[in-house]
């Protein structure tokens, strides 16, 4: 069985390294691996170039950062370029344990039923259930996590998953298509989900598992408090998304969500202790609104870091 592996990194060297080390390991090994730098700029690009003659690899240099969606959507169509099985997508910043390949592509076997699958998510040992969620209500576009209680099966079926750990049949990734690079970042993943959903949607096998070397999540209750610049391609590409494979009804309730949230964090800015972040939510929610509903997608230069 041959399998690949896309990678997309940006400035983060010392997790691409581990990351990569840990591509290596796997007790089934790659048979491609596919890597996106996106104008990396502390010395990713002299690290990868020690790789460019292993043939295993095919490095890909952007002259600007796409943001991960725009590197999945570029890593995607080179690893098409091959032969393979079954295709591996992960970020920079995902460690995937040694046997991660071996026991999906088993699953796999066992099940021919099974289009793409995936492993479980942890963070600093915990597991982060936002990684794994279905789709509660279609019409409400309502987005549940899988209940913890699940992990402790065999595995379970989802509709939507990260692409931290997503493993694809290679002939449905390419049937699924290219992630929207005009997202930038953030919802791509879930978007291309709902694509997958046609094919069966995603098996999560539980003995599989990566460490997902970053912060836990924040308390969701607080999204007023966390929000920051990728919020807003976050709420606009969820817009998008409820348009693009739901009906005119459910985008018209997301579109209500927006009135609530601009209302909401309109009273955020009557406090003082609260006034610049309500400020900024009011104008970040109503740009969000904006561009979503007139499908304006891309980069925002009101929203960079």
């Amino acid at each position: 069985m041959n399998t690949g592996v896309v990678i997309v990194t940006y400035n983060r060297l010392e997790l691409l390294k581990e990351c990569i080390q840990c591509v290596l390991s796997q007790t089934v090994p790659f048979s491609k691996i596919v890597i996106v730098d996106n104008c990396s700029t502390d010395g990713t690009k002299e690290y990868l170039a020690g790789y460019e003659n292993d043939e295993r690899f095919d490095i890909v240099y952007e002259p600007e950062n796409l943001g991960g969606s725009g590197g999945f959507y570029e890593a995607i169509r080179e690893v098409n370029k091959y032969t393979l099985d079954w295709v591996l997508i992960i970020d920079d910043d995902a460690m995937i344990s040694k046997d991660y390949i071996e026991i999906l592509t088993d699953f796999a076997e066992k099940h021919p039923e099974v289009n793409a699958c995936s492993g479980v998510v942890s963070t600093k040992g915990t597991i982060v259930a936002m990684h794994r969620r279905r789709v509660g209500n279609s019409l409400l576009f309502l987005e549940t996590n899988v209940p913890l209680e699940e992990y402790k099966k065999e595995y379970f079926k989802c509709d939507l998953g990260t692409f931290c750990g997503l493993l694809v049949r290679h002939d449905i990734l390419k049937k699924a298509g290219l992630p929207k690079k005009e997202y930038f970042i953030w919802y791509d993943d879930t978007e291309y989900c709902l694509r997958l959903r046609q094919y069966g949607g995603i098996y999560n096998v539980n003995a599989a598992v990566l460490n997902h070397k970053t912060a836990l999540p924040m308390d969701e209750k607080n999204i007023f408090v966390k929000t920051n610049w990728k919020s807003y391609y976050g709420y606009r590409n969820r817009y998008d998304t409820a348009k693009t494979h739901f009906s005119w009804l459910t985008a018209l309730i997301v579109r209500l969500q927006f009135v609530v949230l601009i209302g909401y964090s309109r009273l955020m800015t009557l406090k003082k202790s609260t006034r610049e972040k309500g400020r900024f939510n009011v104008r970040m929610f109503k740009a969000a609104l904006r561009d979503g509903a007139k499908g304006r997608l891309g980069k925002n230069p009101e929203f960079l870091p």
